[in-house]
């Protein structure tokens, strides 16, 4: 049943998500051509080139930021939209009469959404170099992609933390949303409003609570003075290490609480507080 309800997910989320990221992919590829069609970036851009066209390559630089950062931030807001929607709404009565489990439910729409956040952090990538990589820069970031997976066994312990870090941050932020989906569905007549400020409050209580918790253990205020001058690279490593290794353990730690609690708590309510419209 989990197979079901991921592909039936997949199928409604990506209708609107599959235009906006191809629409992002065209404009790319389209501003990219004007660009090589004034001389490339660099020249388009300078101040030696017409006035319209560094009219247009600015107004195009200035809608790539807007839509990118537009585009990560509906995808993220899209995600959760979608759990309020089949979830907490009228859709919910149908949805939470099905055979299944809340956290079927939950993870079935948690997968959709991460391989969503996924592949949003590709097309934009990817939409960035069509626009603005030149083959020199190409030529200095295939090698050092190929370079990075080569010595990857090498790298230290607090390298291998930040990448498991990176890694559980869209599953902290994906189920973070439903967590405040849940919270804020128990607000009467004000469900996403009560979402919204669920969110603000929890986003700035982590951010305490992790500052809170570095500040108690002493490790923040060593990090803060971090001096890796006249060291060799191996010292400098080792002294890194000694500093980060500490701090990015219980940053690790505060997101896998804060993750479980977030899953746990949407389970709760979904299971015992449900309120729908």
């Amino acid at each position: 049943m989990l197979g079901k309800l991921f592909k039936q997910e997949w199928r409604s989320i990506s209708k609107l998500l599959l235009v906006l990221h191809g629409f992002i992919l065209i404009f790319a590829i389209l501003s990219r051509i004007f660009f090589e069609a004034s001389g490339g970036f660099d020249v388009a851009t300078s101040a030696g080139a017409g006035k319209i066209v560094s009219v247009i390559a600015a107004l195009l630089i200035f809608f790539t930021v807007l839509i990118l950062f537009c585009a990560a931030m509906f995808t993220s807001v899209y995600i959760g939209y979608r759990f309020y929607k089949n979830v907490f709404t009228e859709q919910g009565y149908l949805t939470n009469t099905l055979p299944v489990t809340p956290t079927q439910i939950i993870v079935s729409k948690g997968l959709t959404g991460l391989l969503w956040t996924v592949i949003d952090l590709i097309v934009l990538a990817a939409a960035l170099l069509i626009m603005f990589a030149t083959g020199e820069f190409m030529s200095v970031l295939l090698p050092a992609f190929g370079r990075f997976f080569q010595y990857l066994s090498a790298l230290p312990a607090f390298c291998w933390i930040f990448l498991i870090m990176l890694l559980l941050s869209p599953f902290l932020t994906i189920l973070h949303l439903y967590f405040c989906v849940a919270v804020g569905s128990l607000v009467p007549n004000h469900k996403i409003l009560g979402a919204i400020g669920v969110y603000i409050i929890s986003y700035v209580a982590i951010q305490i609570l992790s500052t809170f918790v570095l500040a108690l253990s002493g490790i923040g205020f060593g990090v803060a003075n971090i001096d890796t001058t006249g060291m060799t690279g191996a010292e400098a490593t080792y002294y890194l290490g000694n500093l980060l290794t500490p701090m990015f353990l219980i940053i690790l730690l505060c997101e896998i609480i804060a993750t479980l609690v977030c899953f746990f708590v949407t389970k709760y309510i979904m299971t015992k507080k449900l309120n729908l419209e």
